[in-house]
């Protein structure tokens, strides 16, 4: 490894995304692999606990289905198996939950939008959600130590669990109907969270409306929500509304509008993404806390998309590293990490520790092709979703346009990791980094992925029209 790139890479780590690609890639190939693509060995591995089909393994007190990729292989039975593999290798073992857990058929802890529409995935605001996310976790961390400390009766494994991660990437989907936006959350649990806030006290009926606050910054592009992030720290109403100008969005609230009116509608929506931060942060709190009760030497991790304002993560990332600092002694702060894209922003972490996460958006689009993959192969959502219009080689289609989307916007190459923030060095340091995190897919193995999944019968072919596939695109499916 060149000089230069030894001295930015830091302590660098693997994310498998779904155990599924171990199928078609070993654990030692995998590792001799990021070193030919990043020129360096990664020091530790990160595993999911759930998949979007199902768990990785029982958890008492929950009869949520198991994934079909629970057994990954003939020589990786199970979760343990995988973790003893790649443990054995002396490499770090990080656990990764994204918490909304489109398996678990619970309508009342689903998501809602604003206009009282609900979604599969689970709302991280309400309480069983968080003790869902937080049982399926901690079991993965039992799961996990008692494997390396106990490999058979032999001497422990040379790797350890070194931390846990909370994919918050995509918290809070949106979509759009005719130019009227529809976020989420805003069950009762969230509606609660905002009425007993200070600053969210009837906040939420300025935003039941067209056009409210959120078109300052938000726009229905027609395929997606075109959208501004550059929220900062300390941003203020006229900050909002010269941004919305600069971009054109205002023109919905009209030509004759007011400038005093959009300042007000700027108020409100810097008071809403206040709200929904601090909501997201006492969140992750309450999983984290319940997951790892007495682990306190196990590091707590957020995976974020890294811009200033995460409009589906519903934090900000400048708040997040000042709260390190603002925070009073009492208050224990409930993340340790932060990890995040690091084409999001010129930004550098000054107060908390970080790491670059080397995918554009970081999860999401990873996180958008492991969805389509459990919605063409569920036989429920194959018969009740959107997805049952498509004939089978339409569905592989579709598949195959969501991993050219998710692997186009990798990030790969030492050049890459030259250019990232430096890495950390001491008190004064500008910048936290203490490494970077690849993931373990590309095009190749993406592709072979898709070829050995079983799709379920869905309609009939005779009723699928010839425009069934745009139309289930356009649908936000």
């Amino acid at each position: 490894m060149i000089p230069l790139l030894n001295e930015n890479a830091g302590n660098n780590l693997i994310d498998i995304p779904h155990l599924g690609l171990l199928r078609y890639i070993e654990p030692k190939r995998i590792i001799s692999w990021f070193k030919e693509r990043w020129g360096t060995e990664p020091k530790g591995v990160i595993l999911p606990v759930a998949h979007p089909d199902g768990l990785l393994f029982k958890v008492a007190g929950l009869d949520e289905p198991i994934s079909p990729y629970a057994q990954v292989s003939d020589s990786l039975r199970d979760f343990k198996d995988v973790v003893r593999a790649f443990a054995s290798q002396g490499l770090d073992i990080y656990l990764l939950l994204n918490p909304t857990l489109e398996f678990v058929r619970a309508a009342p802890l689903h998501i809602v939008d604003i206009i009282g529409d609900g979604s599969h995935a689970l709302c991280i605001g309400n309480a069983m959600s968080r003790a869902i996310a937080a049982a399926i976790l901690g079991t993965g961390v039992d799961i996990t130590l008692d494997t390396i400390r106990n490999d058979g009766g032999k001497e422990p494994l040379p790797g350890k669990l070194a931390g846990v991660v909370l994919d918050v990437v995509n918290l809070f989907p949106m979509g759009a109907k005719n130019e009227r936006l529809e976020l989420t959350c805003f069950c009762p649990s969230c509606e609660a969270w905002f009425d007993n806030h200070p600053a969210g006290k009837g906040l939420l009926r300025n935003f039941r409306t067209f056009p409210n606050p959120w078109n300052l910054l938000l726009k229905d592009a027609g395929t997606g929500i075109s959208f501004i992030d550059t929220v900062r720290m300390g941003s203020r109403k006229e900050d909002i509304v010269g941004l919305s100008r600069q971009k054109g969005f205002d023109e919905i609230f009209g030509r004759d509008i007011d400038r005093a009116l959009l300042i007000e509608q700027a108020g409100y929506l810097l008071e809403y993404i206040k709200v929904r931060h601090d909501q997201v942060v006492e969140c992750v709190r309450d999983i984290f806390s319940e997951a790892l009760q007495d682990y306190d030497h196990i590091s707590r991790i957020l995976l974020v998309e890294g811009s200033y304002y995460g409009w589906t993560s519903g934090l900000q990332l400048e708040m997040l590293d000042k709260l390190h600092t603002d925070a009073p002694k009492a208050i224990h702060v409930p993340y340790d990490e932060i990890w995040f894209d690091p084409s999001a922003t010129d930004m550098a972490l000054k107060n908390v520790p970080f790491r670059s996460y080397m995918w554009n958006r970081a999860r999401y689009f990873i996180d958008k092709f492991l969805r389509a993959l459990d919605s063409v192969s569920d036989p429920v959502k194959r018969a009740t979703t959107g997805i049952a219009r498509l004939p089978k080689a339409a569905a592989k289609n579709l598949l195959r346009q969501r991993l050219h989307q998710c692997v186009g916007t990798a990030m790969t190459g030492s050049s890459t990791l030259i250019s990232l923030p430096s890495l950390e060095s001491g008190e004064q340091s500008k910048s936290q980094r203490i490494g970077f995190v690849g993931v373990g897919l590309n095009k190749e193995i993406g592709d072979r992925f898709i070829e050995g999944i079983m799709i379920p019968d869905g309609l009939a072919e005779e009723q699928t029209g010839p425009n069934s596939f745009n139309e289930f695109k356009s649908s936000g499916s």
